[in-house]
């Protein structure tokens, strides 16, 4: 193997030896180039790619992550506004676990954990300041991972408990939340993160939590207002029915004038008052005598009438005296009560809030579409109104469809108009010719590089191959015989020795008709394996056209002409 690598290497001296100062700072040149563009390509294809860690980061987060990161010996990259870290993209999934694992990012939030280390020299004061902190970080920290929430604040004033109950006052709290770009929180969510805080404190109710967003805008509503809470639900309801009604006659109309071709709104006038309502009605046709109480009583009786002379032997009582007169009382009385029975119905109503007292409906559609052939045979859509008659029967289709009463006062209102129609063709266009632009802007570097390499390939390397390829050819015409005298001298002499087995020996005399003949014998071999067919043809005419005669003539006119040639 050493001797092969020593008379590779010295083949390798004595050609290099054998080449001008030219092309040896050619062949340098070209052989630096080459090294270069093969280490460039190392580099270019071992350099690190970075993905991002953590974006939009607060500056303490940042700052705790990068000396983390220092720490660690892991590479990273900050941009300009130094809220983004990136690190080696096949490091990124294992750099996050290990900061979840310290806590990291926290933003400063505290939890439970400022109670892992603990002097014995704790003041009651500190550890109740240190179990606010750590309620309100935790409660940021749950509230950090409800989807939409960037990051929060929360602050609880809980005060101290009174020996008198009716002098205790209620914790409150107040939140702040920094939405993600387009995230709109809505009631329910809202609500959610109002007793997520209110049941973590003790003594809190849902009404004594304030949240707002990151512009100072309230977004919590009170609960205990009973009026506000009705008058959003009914609202809701309102449009929840609404919007039902509209998404029905727009389907149904939309099979038959084509989506997209017609708009329905509901304005629908709902009463959500209660009324309970108790109703009596007595049938006297029905009426029966149910039973008769009849009472009857009768009295007689007499006593004497006094009389006499006047004075007082005949008022003293025991004295008698002459009895002129008798007088008799006879008393009779009669009560009789006569009870009926009346039929009777009692009818109690409750109606519910909700109840529909009026319904306005208008329904636009666009204009029927009609197809015509223009002068040049373009067929071109134009719309034009809907006949009365076609009106009608729409009507009556979304009367029936939504219960219409006309006696309740509901109005419905069908009219044709023309829809105003986007150039979508217009935007289309724009962005195909955007996408052409970014395919064009991704497809330039690669196209940049296939010209460079174009260009120094016809340019650098086709030249130098030409040149070293002619100067091998130079140097080999230089080196071989130019005639045959030359080639009998070397054959015969010994500067080439093995020269007569390569190139065998000439004959001393060359008959040139001879070679003549042999060079059109293989001409015309040639041409016939080339083209049999046509050979053929050329055979036949000749047969055919000439006679042996004139054959004979024309070869002794060929002899003749040759001999004076």
């Amino acid at each position: 193997m050493g001797d092969y690598l020593s008379k590779v290497g010295k083949q390798i001296a004595e050609f290099f030896g054998t080449l001008s100062g030219p092309r040896k700072l050619a062949l340098a040149v070209t052989g630096i180039g080459i090294v270069s563009a093969i280490a460039a390509l190392f580099i270019w294809a071992g350099r690190t790619t970075y993905s991002p860690l953590m974006t939009n980061l607060n500056p303490e987060d940042a700052a705790n992550i990068m000396r983390t990161l220092r720490e660690k010996g892991i590479p990273f990259v900050v941009d300009g506004s130094g809220r983004n870290i990136s690190v080696p993209s096949e490091t990124v999934h294992e750099t996050r676990l290990q900061l979840s694992t310290l806590g990291m990012p926290q933003s400063s939030v505290v939890g439970y954990e400022v109670f892992d280390k603990q002097s014995l020299g704790t003041t009651s004061f500190v550890q109740k300041l240190n179990q606010k902190r750590a309620r309100e970080g935790e409660l940021m920290r749950t509230i950090n991972s409800i989807r939409g929430v960037k990051r929060s604040r929360v602050h609880l004033a809980i005060p101290e408990r009174s020996t008198f109950v009716e002098d205790q006052k209620k914790s409150t709290a107040s939140v702040v939340l920094d939405l993600e770009p387009g995230v709109v929180l809505n009631e329910k969510q809202i609500f959610g993160i109002s007793n997520l805080v209110a049941r973590a404190v003790e003594g809190m109710d849902s009404n004594d939590v304030v949240i707002v967003d990151s512009n100072g805008k309230m977004i919590s509503r009170n609960a205990t207002d009973t009026a506000a809470g009705l008058t959003a639900t009914q609202m809701e309801t309102r449009q929840k029915y609404e919007r039902d009604l509209e998404a029905s006659i727009e389907g149904m109309l939309s099979r038959v004038v084509g989506e997209g071709h017609v708009v329905a709104r509901v304005s629908a006038d709902l009463d959500f008052s209660q009324v309970a309502e108790t109703q009596t009605i007595y049938d006297q046709e029905g009426s029966a005598i149910r039973s008769i109480d009849k009472n009857t009583q009768s009295m007689e009786g007499s006593r004497p009438n006094p009389g006499g002379a006047a004075g007082a032997a005949s008022n003293t009582p025991g004295q008698t005296g002459p009895v002129v007169s008798e007088i008799k009382n006879n008393t009779s009385r009669t009560n009789e009560v006569v009870n009926y029975a009346v039929p009777q119905t009692v009818r109690t109503t409750t109606r519910q809030p909700g109840l529909l007292k009026k319904l306005s409906i208008a329904v636009v559609v666009d204009g029927k579409p009609v197809r015509e052939t223009g002068k040049d045979g373009e067929v071109v859509t134009k719309t034009e109104a809907w006949p009365a008659e076609k009106l009608q029967e729409f009507e009556t289709v979304v009367a029936s469809a939504v219960a219409l009463d006309r006696k309740r006062g509901d109005t419905l209102e069908i009219k044709t108009m023309e829809f105003t129609r986007e150039d979508l063709d217009s935007a289309q266009r724009m962005l195909e010719a955007a996408e052409r632009q970014r395919y064009v802007r991704q497809l330039i570097p690669y196209v940049g590089m296939a010209i460079l390499f174009l260009a120094f390939f016809w340019f650098v390397v086709r030249p130098y191959i030409k040149w070293m390829t002619e100067n091998t050819i130079d140097s080999v015409d230089t080196f071989l015989p130019q005639t045959i005298e030359e080639l009998e001298k070397l054959q015969k002499g010994t500067a080439l020795s093995g020269l007569e087995v390569v190139v065998p020996e000439m004959p001393e005399r060359v008959d040139p008709d001879r070679i003549e003949g042999e060079m059109i014998r293989e001409k015309v071999i040639s041409m016939v394996e080339g083209n049999p067919q046509k050979a053929a043809l050329i055979l036949k005419d000749w047969l055919a056209g000439q006679d042996p005669g004139g054959r004979k003539q024309e070869k002794g006119d060929a002899e003749k002409s040759k001999t004076a040639g």
